[in-house]
């Protein structure tokens, strides 16, 4: 598994590396650290783009690649939606005895951020703080102000 989340990370490293207008790191610098886990760097710029933030996070399991409706029992299919949160949202759209299931859910439904009213930028910095073990008070001196 850990395998695994090294190699995604390392993927969408290069997938930065190919963005215009992510600065490059100077002297070979890069975007995730020498046991192959994000740096800080790397979760500002992967959501600088509001679709590879969500894929990344499917990717990573923080956000669910399939959902079941609470309708109709069957999948949700995820789909563009410009007014909900990073423009995506899980639909179900299908005719089951002959009633019409229109559900609809946030990408948050069942993960981490759930419950949160923060962006998913937000809440990873925050985590990425915590899991540093950086200090609450530099925490709350760094992020207070904005949320």
């Amino acid at each position: 598994m850990i395998g695994n989340i090294q190699e995604i990370f390392h993927e969408y490293e290069k997938r930065l590396q190919e963005m215009s207008f992510i600065p490059r790191g100077s002297y070979g610098r890069r975007m995730v650290r020498q046991d192959g886990g994000p740096n800080r760097d790397f979760v500002t710029y992967v959501f600088c783009d509001h679709g590879l933030a969500v894929q990344f996070l499917k990717d990573v399991g923080l956000i669910r690649s399939k959902v079941q409706c609470n309708t109709c029992d069957r999948d949700m299919t995820w789909c563009a939606h410009p007014t909900f949160p990073y423009g995506f949202k899980w639909r179900s759209r299908r005719v089951v005895a002959r009633v019409q299931c229109s559900a609809s859910r946030s990408i948050r439904t069942r993960s981490w951020f759930q419950l949160s009213k923060l962006t998913f930028r937000e809440i990873l910095l925050l985590t990425y703080g915590i899991v540093c073990r950086e200090p609450a008070h530099r925490i709350i001196e760094e992020y207070c102000r904005h949320f």
